[in-house]
């Protein structure tokens, strides 16, 4: 018993992590381009492979997000990572924009907090 309880509470800070994931993905590579310039060192990251590991992160948060959605039964963080997650892609693949991606990082970020949240409440109020 306890060890499923181990597994299901690692399980749902799983969504948290890839949308940090997400994050660093996206933001992260150009605070370390700019480390890296800053002592001298010129490195060139891949945009297609960068584009590529955000949405991979994005849509493994939203399938994450979906299945703590099978535990708590709400619908709103759903709702919420998936348009993070369709936002991130379209912005990564249709049209870029700066400022559209950093909302779509931020809502997918909320989604994976708030229905991890709901899975600890859920998980409480069931030992009880």
């Amino acid at each position: 018993m306890a060890d499923s309880t181990q597994k299901s509470r690692t399980a749902s800070r799983l969504a948290p992590l890839f949308a940090v994931l997400a994050f660093l993905a996206c933001n992260g590579t150009l605070i370390l381009i700019a480390v890296f310039s800053a002592i001298g060192i010129s490195i060139s990251i891949n945009p297609h492979l960068q584009a590529a590991a955000i949405a991979l992160f994005a849509v493994v948060t939203l399938l994450l997000v979906f299945r703590d959605f099978k535990k708590h039964q709400n619908l709103g963080p759903l709702i919420l990572a998936a348009v993070g997650s369709a936002t991130l892609v379209g912005m990564m693949y249709i049209h870029f924009n700066k400022v559209v991606e950093s909302i779509g990082l931020l809502g997918l970020f909320i989604a994976a907090i708030w229905s991890w949240q709901l899975s600890r409440r859920g998980r409480a109020q069931d030992q009880t």
